[in-house]
């Protein structure tokens, strides 16, 4: 099922496709968005918040308005290392990333004591996939297998975070290469 994140009836209609008993729900979208703020127009920084923010708190909300019913379940959320700071070109997506990290939090302590574990996983690399080897074959080749997050790697993390127990849930992690300067 296809969907336009920012859109708040397309992601209702996504929730109502998927049913009213929901386990698990994962919000990965949000892709970067440089440039100097100097040159930046007003529309690429709504742009960039509209689809790292404001479409996680319209799928944030449909997962718990499905979750709570039901007892439980857990809602991850894809950041970045501009979830935790900001960088020279990237104002409009290191703003947008914190905005879903604390978004994430507020949920967590929300939904928490009913039952609903929150995580929010920082994805600190390019990772190896289609999108890198066919938009990007160069910067591929440069960071080489060891320079790329593997993607089985990022699922085991998710994995990790939806079968931890309710007395030891993570509400983040970072994934990244061992070589990545950090």
């Amino acid at each position: 099922v296809c969907a336009d994140a920012t859109n708040e009836e397309q992601v209702i209609k996504l929730f109502e496709k998927a049913g009213s008993h929901l386990e698990l729900a994962i919000y990965n979208t949000g892709n970067n968005f440089p440039g100097k703020i100097i040159d930046m127009d007003a529309d690429y920084f709504e742009k960039s918040w509209k689809s790292c923010c404001f479409g996680g708190f319209l799928f944030g909300r449909e997962s718990v308005r499905r979750m709570v019913p039901s007892g439980g379940g857990t809602l991850l959320f894809t950041g970045a290392s501009a979830s935790l700071r900001g960088r020279p070109n990237f104002g409009a997506f290191n703003s947008a990333k914190a905005g879903l990290r604390t978004l994430a939090q507020a949920l967590a302590k929300e939904y928490g004591p009913q039952g609903i574990h929150v995580g929010h996983v920082v994805i600190d690399g390019a990772i190896a996939g289609d999108k890198i080897f066919n938009h990007m074959p160069e910067l591929a080749k440069k960071l080489g297998a060891e320079g790329m997050i593997n993607i089985e790697g990022i699922v085991d993390g998710y994995v990790h975070l939806y079968n931890q127990s309710a007395q030891a849930w993570t509400f983040e992690i970072d994934l990244r290469t061992s070589i990545e300067k950090w």
